[in-house]
């Protein structure tokens, strides 16, 4: 018997009480999918999906814990102890709605016409209770190939669901692996219907190559392959104001800096996505103020387009701040104020990246050492920062106005802000005293020039 080496074991063991009680029942059943799949590659298996012959209404009838998750489609969750299982009927899939959605759903008895109407060939292998493997396409062989070849004819597969042509892409970047000549072939003829597919489906394709080990292999594909043009939503480019989208590549190799933004890519960790996300987005010319409704048109959840914004902003402004101070104090001061202004986190979140950038960076020696340098400076003064909020401060707008004895109005924020600022680069202990004694000599020498 062939036993999971990829799987938590207790999953494995209640994934075969799952399998055990219908075959007990008369039904077949088998693991299928990306289980088994990446099983096969050596790759952590994080679910297990379950194909079977016994319909919906009969898994619901055997098990005391389920969930009508695609009811309609023939899926129901089994819950068994903390693990949950996707447990779907034998169907064949008749004609597709807009290139997105089976129209109907037929439940058929054998697992091979089921694994016909899945994707790619590596995704069609099913894997029963000993192990043993059912393989009527080939999938085993495409794995050790390194290939992503579709089940039957690669253009009905992409007529029947046009995300597939961006989860090839996406396979191809994560796996390392090459699409077949007749999938590539057939993704050129009918790409156009990819202006089908909801934004939410493409935005999470894109984020898996975006993201994953091998983001510059999906972004390559997605140039040589001009998917990105039939979406629903703007590319960066579009955003900038050209009138027709630059292709991908091109766009990136313009020029030397943008070249090193994207060597650094895969260098940075998946998460927070902000990391990549924004280096990717500074490499195609996108400036921070275009980032969020960009973001936003690709569905991207409003934090990730805010935090994302903030690093593209915060590196715009550093590069002007180095360029127009020469001497270290005014220099600090102004990272004090990025700092305060966008947030610890986009400096920190800045300051990863920045290291990922220059480790990345093909830079002579002598230069490389100077950027270490105004790095680990920057490392220093980013620790140094104490407050970066007004409610950190020892004394409060409230205060303030009391010891003016004046209405509240425009002056008080701009005052606080200031005050905060001073706090934060060290010009002023943050001590309740000192702090009003600092207001009081403002206030003071503000009245002496209205006299």
């Amino acid at each position: 018997m062939n036993r999971w080496t990829q799987v938590d074991p207790l999953m494995v063991n209640q994934g075969e009480k799952v399998l055990h009680t219908l075959l007990e029942r008369g039904f077949q059943a088998f693991f299928v999918g990306g289980c088994v799949r990446d099983e096969l590659m050596g790759r952590p298996v994080h679910d297990m999906d379950i194909a079977t012959s016994a319909k919906p209404e009969d898994v619901i009838a055997i098990f005391e814990r389920t969930v009508p998750t695609g009811i309609e489609h023939g899926t129901v969750t089994v819950l068994m102890d903390a693990y949950a299982f996707e447990v779907t009927t034998f169907r064949k899939e008749s004609q597709y709605e807009d290139h997105r959605r089976p129209t109907s759903v037929e439940f058929v008895d054998a697992v091979a016409e089921d694994l016909l109407r899945r994707d790619f060939t590596m995704n069609a292998i099913a894997r029963d209770i000993h192990g043993a493997l059912i393989d009527p396409y080939g999938g085993q062989g495409d794995i050790k190939r390194g290939l992503i070849r579709c089940v039957g004819a690669a253009e009905e597969r992409f007529e029947e669901d046009a995300l597939r042509m961006l989860r090839a892409v996406r396979f191809a970047s994560v796996f390392g692996f090459r699409p077949a000549k007749s999938l590539w072939r057939a993704l050129l003829r009918v790409k156009d219907k990819l202006t089908y597919i909801a934004m939410e489906r493409v935005r999470a394709e894109l984020e898996k190559v975006v993201l994953g080990p091998r983001p510059l292999r999906g972004l390559a594909l997605l140039e040589r392959s001009g998917l990105l043009r039939h979406v629903k939503a703007a590319l960066p480019e579009a955003v900038a104001g050209d009138a027709e989208p630059a292709r991908l590549t091109r766009q990136l190799l313009a020029a030397e800096p943008r070249r090193e933004l994207l060597a650094a890519l895969a260098e940075l960790p998946a998460e927070p996505q902000a990391l990549r996300w924004s280096l990717l987005l500074q490499a195609l010319g996108t400036a921070g103020e275009d980032v969020i409704p960009l973001m936003k048109g690709w569905t991207f959840p409003n934090k990730a387009a805010e935090e994302t914004a903030a690093i593209v902003r915060f590196d715009e402004a550093w590069a002007r701040a180095e360029a127009e101070e020469s001497d270290e104090a005014p220099l600090r001061r102004r990272w004090v104020v990025l700092q305060v202004t966008l947030g610890q986190a986009a400096s920190a979140f800045w300051l990863r990246r920045q290291a990922a950038v220059l480790a990345a960076a093909s830079l002579p020696e002598a230069q490389r050492i100077t950027e270490r340098e105004r790095l680990a400076l920057a490392r220093r003064w980013h620790g140094e920062v104490r407050v970066h909020a007004l409610s950190e401060l020892a004394i409060s707008g409230k205060d303030v106005l009391e010891l003016a004895g004046k209405k509240g109005g425009p002056w008080l924020g701009e005052l606080m802000k200031r005050l905060l600022i001073s706090v934060a680069a060290g010009e002023i202990h943050n001590d309740k005293q000192a702090l009003l004694n600092y207001v009081k000599a403002g206030l003071s020498e503000a009245w002496k020039q209205t006299d």
